[in-house]
Parts: C-alpha cells; sequence; structure tokens
C-alpha cells in the first residue's frame, strides 16, 4: 500500500473517532482519533513511513494525548453532572404508610410503605394504631421506622 492510500486511511479513521465521540462521550475515542490524525500528518510530511511505524506512532500519540490533554479539556468543558437528593429518608418524612400490623401504644409493629412492610414504632404513648390505619412516618431509627396517626382532616388535604 502506498503511503498516500496509508494517510488516507489514518485521516479518514481519525475523523470518524473523533466524530464517534458525540456517540460515545468520555473524550476517550476523541483522543485516539486526534492521535490517527496526527499519524496521518506525519505520514503526509514523510517523517515516517509503513504500518509499524505509523501504529507505534498512534499508540505513543494517542496515550501521551490522552493523559496530557484529558485533564485540560475536562475543566474548559465541564460534563452535564446531575445531583439529587441522596438521602431517602429525608424523602420519606412525612409521607402516608398504612398500619399492617396493629401497633400498641408506644410500642411496635408493622407498616406497609414502598412497596413492602416494615417494623415501625408508635410514636405517642396514648393511642393505638390499628391495622388499615393511616399513618405519618417521623423518623427512620436504622431499619424501624417512626410513626404517627394522620389526623383525619389531613387525609382528605393534597399531598405533595
Amino acid at each position: 500500500m502506498q503511503d498516500y492510500e496509508l494517510f488516507t486511511l489514518w485521516l479518514i479513521g481519525g475523523v470518524v473517532m473523533m466524530l464517534l465521540e458525540f456517540i460515545l462521550p468520555g473524550g476517550i475515542v476523541f483522543f485516539l482519533g486526534l492521535g490517527a490524525t496526527l499519524v496521518s500528518l506525519l505520514l503526509y510530511t514523510g517523517l515516517i513511513e509503513g504500518w509499524i511505524a505509523a501504529f507505534t506512532s498512534w499508540f505513543i500519540g494517542s496515550l501521551l494525548l490522552l493523559f496530557g490533554l484529558r485533564g485540560v479539556v475536562q475543566k474548559l468543558i465541564p460534563a452535564q453532572i446531575e445531583r439529587g437528593k441522596t438521602d431517602e429518608d429525608l424523602d420519606a418524612y412525612d409521607q402516608h404508610a398504612v398500619v399492617f400490623e396493629r401497633i400498641p401504644a408506644g410500642g411496635e409493629g408493622r407498616i406497609t410503605f414502598r412497596g413492602s412492610t416494615w417494623a415501625a414504632r408508635n410514636y405517642h404513648n396514648d393511642q393505638d394504631l390499628e391495622a388499615g390505619a393511616e399513618v405519618r412516618i417521623v423518623f427512620r431509627d436504622n431499619l424501624l421506622w417512626t410513626v404517627e396517626a394522620v389526623d383525619p382532616s389531613e387525609r382528605d388535604a393534597p399531598r405533595e
């Protein structure tokens, strides 16, 4: 294969890899393509000849570009990061659940919450919570939810 054909293959391969960065984001494919484009330039100028020199130059050049410039590019073009709440307990507070197993005053029983049953403690010492009653989650201690009865006027109010 002549040097012109080799140059063309490396140039096309480099451009394709750089365009693949839009499909496979992360910065690595772009630098591999940039390395291939660099190899095509070296082939065009006659500084290297043949496949072995081309692959060696591409390997070394891509690594140098990747480790040398990736940090700089990431600082200039920050990633799109979406940070959400990581404390699921905060999302659960003030949510409503249903008593699955009777919870005596100040005692423990079970509630149905988020599609599962959980151990729960009655927050108040003056009333029992019967099975089927609607309760509000107050807080959690390890795997034990602490709940209180929902005020009847709140049952009809819309929840957030």
